[in-house]
């Protein structure tokens, strides 16, 4: 199985970290954002706090991948979650997509290699989450 992200929400980082700030500041969205994307640092610092009491922090970006599996496979991973959709682009080759936390979910509730791959194809969008599947996860 090969997954190969091929497109994403831009500063995928700075929503979360605007959707956290969001839920504990008064200030509106688009001013916490706009604070954020001039100070990538802090939106980093934000996401590096991130716990996944109230997962919707996540849903907010979309994420698209190339996924090369059997169609056994694609099966697997459709009954297993319901927020990752697929289209078959041809022979064992499909187009998935999803949001940080369908993929954040997935690959806290199973270790397969579809969950490992989608855990590393975020690592250079979205680090720090990327970090936080990592802690005590396999």
């Amino acid at each position: 199985m090969k997954v190969t992200l091929v497109a994403h929400t831009p500063g995928v980082e700075t929503m979360v970290a605007t959707s956290m700030l969001t839920t504990t500041s008064s200030s509106l969205p688009s001013t916490i954002h706009g604070r954020l994307v001039g100070s990538p640092e802090e939106a980093g610092e934000v996401v590096g706090r991130l716990e996944v009491q109230h997962g919707n922090v996540l849903e907010h970006n979309r994420l698209i991948w190339v996924v090369e599996a059997t169609r056994d496979e694609v099966l697997e991973a459709m009954l297993d979650t319901r927020f990752l959709h697929f289209t078959r682009l041809g022979d064992d080759r499909w187009l998935m997509s999803g949001n940080l936390r369908a993929v954040v979910e997935y690959a806290q509730s199973k270790d397969s290699a579809l969950t490992r791959e989608l855990a590393d194809s975020v690592m250079d969008v979205a680090p720090m989450v990327h970090r936080f599947m990592r802690r005590g996860h396999p």
